[in-house]
Parts: structure tokens; C-alpha cells; sequence
């Protein structure tokens, strides 16, 4: 490598990691809300964190459909500050706004009928209450989460992560003061239980959304754009960036639902083993947020620069991010096998529980190898604005080769049953055929520099 490459690369890198860093500590800070939300119900009751964790089932699949849909926004503005077309930016917010509410109002009809699939649960309806509770005011709070994910979407496009930081810490620091208040009943409000996690999300929410609306009107990055700024219905733009957004809110929901799925398939196995496969999900999720925030990072990087119609710093931007996912990798994979045991104990005393939680994060570190390789090569996909392979591999490798495979595996169709470590091999395989496809495509479009149809048209 020639000193001006090195120079180029150099640059690139320190690029990408002003922007991983603050994407990495506002992922963490999301994934802590959860934590802190089953804690603290946890300390309510049983029945409780139950019922929460039942309503949550319903609401994360939606809310992550819907923050896909707004996600469309970031690609679709670095690509127009790409190709110096600023003053676009407006009209593609306002409209991007009507497609995500749109899609919200019919995300809370959805959830509004969840009561129904509740009558059909033979549990106990202490809990079912709970669940229900918890979905209304959580539902409540969809209008706030679309203001919320598509304002932060227009930061992100700018690759000014700062406001998301600020907020989602913001939003951590409300969430245990406010979950105090609703969950034990203080300061005169009655104690709600588990129900208070719900109310406390719907106003966290609604403050966050008022915050970085505020935020955007006042930034002096933002405020030129909307200075005699008037509308445009843009029925051309909405086709589009429905062709964008849809098949990215679905692969979403698909695949956080696919991995749901799969927890249920091992149910029957009983408590410790249902307790080793949560305990490893929960570091899994939380060791993924490092490439899933370098995937953020692809999508703009790739995106800009395809504005620019560079495939020369396209591939500068893959190269690096390819470089530090690597980096990144080595070192969370390494003090996952090393320090397994010790991560497994910081969540129960059982030994059982944790030699088995322990066994399952060896083949964790395994899996850690394709699930990074194949979110930051869908992170480039979608900053070409290739969103409709992200929804066939997501559609072919999780549900047509990951459901079946997990179920013949852990309760042995073929082989003998191998329970919680079938789910974990199939996952991995899961993923593996994600990064091959997703490595493949990108390959491809540098090779015979093959725009997406999508990014031909903007």
C-alpha cells in the first residue's frame, strides 16, 4: 500500500469511528433501558416481569418494524448530500413522515387487537392483565416513536450522531426515577407494577420526541432547510421510498421474530435449559449492538458516496468497515470463550444453569463470526439502497432454513435431540448463509459496478 493510500484509508477509518463510537454508546444505552425495565419489574412481582415480558413479545417486533421503516431515511438523505442535492432534503423528510405515519396508525390498530390472541394464552389473567395494560400504553406512544426514529434517521443522514447520544442517555437516566414512580406508586400516583413500565415508555418517549423535534428546529445544521419552507405532496418520492422502507421494517420484524420463535421452540425443555439459552442471547444482543452500530455506520458511509457515484470511495468505505469489524471482532470473541463462565455467573447462582449457559456461549463465539460479517454487509446493501435482498435473505435464511432447522435440530428429526446447542448451531448456520449471500451481492456490484434499481432512480 502506497503512502496516498494509506492516507485515504487512514482518513476513511478515523471517519467511521466518529460515527460508530456515538452510535455504539446510544445502542447500549437502548439495550440498558431493557435491562433496567425487567429488573425493576422483576422486583415487582413475578407476575409481573411475566406479563411484561408477554406484551413484549407483540411490541418489539412492531416498534422495530416501524424503526426500519424510518431507517430508510438515513441512505435516502447521505445519498442527496452526496450528490449535493441539500435542498431536497425537506420534501424527503415531510413525505418519509406521512409513510411512517401511516404505517404507525396501521401498527396500532394491529396492536389494539393483540387482547384477542391474549383469550387464546392459557395463563394466569393476573398476568394477561398486565400484558394487556402494558400493550395500551406502550401503543399509545407509537405517533412519538415515529417523530423520534425519523428525526433521528435525518441526524444520522447528516452523520451528526451527537442529538441520538444525547437523548437515548437522556432516556436512560429518565427511565429509572420515572420507573420508581409508576412501577411502587410515589409522590401520590398509585403503584401500577409491571404496567408502570409501559406508562413510563409512552412518556420517555413523547419527551424524547419532543426533544429532538425541538433540537431539529433550532440546530443550525437543520434550521435552513425548513426557512420558508412549503410542502410538496411528492407521490414519486412516496413510491419509492416505500420500495425502500417496507421491505426493511419486514425483514425486521422477521428476523427478531424468528429468533422469538425459537426461544418458544425450547420451552418445553424445561427451566434451566430455557435460562442457559436466555442468559446467552442476552450477552449475544449485547456483544451485537458493536457490528450492528458499524452496520449503521456502513449504510452512510456507502450511501454518501454512491451519491457522489464513487465506487472508488464506496470501496474505500467497505474496506474499512470491513477492517474494523474484524478489529472489533477478535476482541469481543476472544473474552467471550475466555471469560464465559465469569459473564454466565453475573446472571444466576446455579451451576447447572451456568455450565450449560457456558457450553452454549462457546458456540456463541462461533456464531459471533458470520452474525458480524453479515449485518455490516447488509449495512453496505442498504446504503446502495439494495433493500429488497436484505427482505429475500432474511425471508430464505430464517424462516425457510433457520425455523426448520432450529426444531429439527434441538428436538432431533433427524439427529438426536441436542436442545439448546441445536438452536445455536442453526442460528449460526442462519447467518453464515446471510454473510455468504450479503458478501456475494456486494461483490457483485463492485465487480461489474451494478447500481440497485432503487439507487439508479433517486
Amino acid at each position: 500500500m502506497n503512502i496516498k493510500n494509506y492516507q485515504t484509508y487512514k482518513k476513511e477509518i478515523k471517519n467511521q469511528l466518529k460515527l460508530f463510537v456515538p452510535f455504539l454508546l446510544g445502542q447500549l444505552s437502548n439495550c440498558a433501558m431493557g435491562t433496567v425495565d425487567t429488573v425493576m419489574a422483576g422486583l415487582y412481582g413475578t407476575v409481573d416481569i411475566s406479563g411484561v415480558a408477554i406484551a413484549c413479545s407483540f411490541y418489539w417486533p412492531a416498534y422495530l418494524c416501524l424503526a426500519g421503516v424510518a431507517s430508510a431515511l438515513t441512505p435516502t438523505v447521505s445519498h442527496l448530500l452526496g450528490a449535493r442535492r441539500d435542498k431536497e432534503i425537506p420534501d424527503a423528510f415531510y413525505n418519509a413522515f406521512i409513510v411512517c405515519i401511516i404505517c404507525s396508525l396501521l401498527i396500532m390498530l394491529a396492536l389494539s387487537q393483540c387482547y384477542r390472541i391474549f383469550n387464546f394464552i392459557d395463563a394466569d389473567a393476573a398476568m394477561i392483565k398486565v400484558a394487556t395494560d402494558y400493550l395500551f400504553y406502550v401503543m399509545l406512544s407509537i405517533p412519538a416513536t415515529v417523530v423520534f426514529n425519523l428525526v433521528r434517521a435525518l441526524f444520522d443522514g447528516h452523520s451528526y450522531i451527537k442529538p441520538s447520544l444525547v437523548i437515548c442517555v437522556i432516556m436512560l437516566l429518565l427511565n429509572i426515577p420515572f420507573n420508581y414512580i409508576f412501577i411502587f406508586g410515589k409522590f401520590g400516583i398509585p403503584a401500577f407494577g409491571g404496567v408502570g413500565c409501559g406508562i413510563t415508555s409512552c412518556v420517555i418517549n413523547f419527551i424524547a420526541a419532543l426533544m429532538f423535534y425541538v433540537y431539529m428546529k433550532k440546530s443550525a445544521l437543520m434550521r435552513n432547510y425548513f426557512v420558508n419552507y412549503h410542502f410538496t405532496l411528492d407521490y414519486v418520492f412516496i413510491k419509492k421510498f416505500l420500495k425502500l422502507c417496507i421491505p426493511i421494517g419486514v425483514s425486521r420484524t422477521m428476523e427478531v421474530a424468528c429468533f422469538s420463535l425459537a426461544s418458544v421452540i425450547i420451552a418445553s425443555f424445561g427451566p434451566i435449559i430455557v435460562a442457559a439459552h436466555s442468559i446467552c442471547i442476552n450477552i449475544s444482543s449485547l456483544v451485537f449492538m458493536i457490528p450492528f452500530s458499524l452496520c449503521l455506520t456502513a449504510t452512510i458511509r456507502t450511501a454518501y458516496a454512491m451519491g457522489e457515484k464513487s465506487f472508488e470511495k464506496a470501496l474505500v468505505s467497505v474496506k474499512s468497515v470491513c477492517f474494523l469489524n474484524m478489529s472489533f471482532l477478535l476482541i469481543y470473541m476472544s473474552a467471550t470463550f475466555i471469560f464465559r463462565e465469569f459473564f454466565a455467573s453475573l446472571y444466576t447462582n446455579d451451576p447447572y444453569v451456568i455450565e450449560l449457559a457456558s457450553s452454549l456461549l462457546v458456540i456463541n463465539c462461533i456464531f459471533m463470526l458470520p452474525d458480524s460479517i453479515q449485518i455490516v454487509f447488509m449495512g453496505v446493501v442498504q446504503g446502495f439502497k439494495d433493500s429488497k435482498t436484505v427482505f429475500l435473505t432474511t425471508l430464505f435464511a430464517y424462516w425457510m432454513i433457520g425455523l426448520p432447522l432450529s426444531y429439527a435440530l434441538s428436538h432431533g428429526i433427524f439427529i438426536e435431540p441436542l436442545k439448546a446447542h441445536g438452536i445455536w448451531i442453526s442460528f449460526t448456520v442462519t447467518l453464515l448463509i446471510c454473510s455468504i449471500i450479503y458478501a456475494l451481492r456486494v461483490s457483485y456490484i463492485f465487480r461489474h459496478k451494478a447500481m440497485p434499481k432503487l439507487l439508479l432512480e433517486s
